[in-house]
Formats: structure tokens, sequence, C-alpha cells
């Protein structure tokens, strides 16, 4: 498999993306944060390109923010500018994209992971999947979009238990509530978002980017001030000295 975090391709009018960091349940390093976006830009600039279709290589969608990348960012304001800056980007680049984005989670989504799932339009699930808000364990407040868009999709007081009580929900329980679309076994998964995505790319697709904006008209005039005030907090919180302890911790377990 290729040393690239971010695998892209477009055929036939689909953009692929893969989030490609195994090994570290595909986190969002910078190099990972900067590539997605890069790889969103490129997909949105391709007139050829009416879909988009967002997976997570092995068995972690995406794991929410890397871990050694905050350690070294608590430390580094250059370097938290950077990460804050290229996955507010991102997420307002797919909230506010042309391109239909369907994501395709075959296992956890947590964090910043939760939040990619959330700036998507369609969402398909594994049964394998969950998904967590992960931002307590760590001491942060959530970014990537998900305190504005969490509760939009669920209601405020399941999402208040998602980033509260760090409470897991399943693939089964989120399309209860909303966040996913279809809850397919893990085998169909893949075949079900590449059947989906050559569907919608090759009907009325002049008129897809079009809805899409109308669908998200109202969240959208929002959405970018209040990441701006989501990145405040998470750039002034992630220096506090407990945040910094728990960080430190999780990688100190994950390095046993």
């Amino acid at each position: 498999m290729t040393d690239d975090v971010v695998l892209f391709t477009v055929n036939a009018g689909v953009a692929s993306l893969t989030l490609n960091r195994p090994a570290a349940g595909n986190a969002m390093s910078l190099e990972l944060m900067e590539g997605l976006l890069h790889s969103i830009r490129d997909a949105e600039a391709d007139e050829s390109c009416t879909v988009m279709v967002i997976r997570g290589a092995g068995r972690v969608f995406c794991g929410g923010g890397d871990l050694n990348d905050l350690a070294r960012a608590g430390q580094d304001d250059a370097l938290q500018q950077r990460m804050v800056t290229a996955l507010q980007d991102a997420m307002y680049s797919l909230a506010a994209s042309r391109l239909v984005v369907i994501a395709a989670v075959g296992g956890a989504a947590a964090g910043a992971g939760l939040g990619l799932v959330l700036n998507t339009d369609i969402v398909l699930a594994s049964t394998k999947a969950s998904f967590h808000g992960a931002y307590g364990a760590i001491g942060l407040t959530p970014d990537a979009g998900v305190s504005y868009l969490l509760p939009a999709t669920i209601g405020r007081t399941r999402a208040s238990t998602m980033l509260l009580a760090g409470a897991p929900v399943t693939a089964t329980q989120a399309m209860q509530w909303g966040l996913v679309s279809e809850v397919l076994e893990p085998e169909q998964l893949d075949a079900r978002a590449d059947e989906l995505a050559a569907r919608l790319s090759t009907g009325a697709a002049h008129a897809l980017g079009t809805t899409k904006k109308l669908v998200g008209a109202s969240a959208l005039a929002g959405y970018r001030a209040h990441l701006d005030v989501e990145a405040a907090s998470i750039t002034a919180i992630s220096t506090h000295p407990e945040t910094q302890s728990r960080i430190r911790a999780l990688i100190a377990k994950a390095t046993k």
C-alpha cells in the first residue's frame, strides 16, 4: 500500500478519497488534514466530478486527532494554527461543496472522524461501525463542526449524551437517530457506496449540487462563524495542564 496518507482518484465523475493511516486508526495528523483539504479542492475543481466517496483504510474509519500532533500543538502555536486552519477549511469545503459526498463508514468514527461524517451528505455504515464524541477523554472541546452539526442532526439531548457522557453509538442506533442513512454488512459496504456513487454521477448530475445547497442553506449560513468559535475554544483548551496530561497518558498507553 502507498505511503500517501490520503489516497485520491477520480473516475467516471466519481472522486474516491481514502484516509490511509490504518496503523494509526486513520488519526488526523497535520499531514492527513492538509491532504484531505487538497483532495477536496482538487475534486471540486474537476468539472467532470459530481460525487465523492470517503472511506477509511483498515478497521477504523477515523479515530480523531493524532495524539502526537495534538501533544506537539499544545506547545507549538504555529503547528496548532496550521492544524486548526486545515481542519476548519476541509470541513467547510465539504459542507459547501457542489459535490454529493458519501461516507462509507466501516469502523469507528471518533472526534474529528465524527465531524468528517457529519459534513457528508449520505452516510453508509457497516454493522461494525460506531460513533464517538471522544473529546472528553482527552480534555478537549469539539472541533470539525461537531458541536454545530451533531445537535442539528440527532437533537440536543442525544448530542449532549455523546459529547458530555462519552456514550458510543452503534450503527443501528445511529440510523434510528438520523446520523446514518443505511446500515449494511461489512462485505456489502464498498459495493453499495460504489453503486450509489455511480448512479448519482450518471443521473441528473447538473441538479445535484444546487439541490444540496438548497437543503443545507439554513445550516450553512452560520457554519463558518461557528467553526471559528470551535477553533478558538480548542486552541485555548489544548494548552491546559489537564488536557496535556491526558494526551500524554494516552500516548504512553498506546506505546506499551
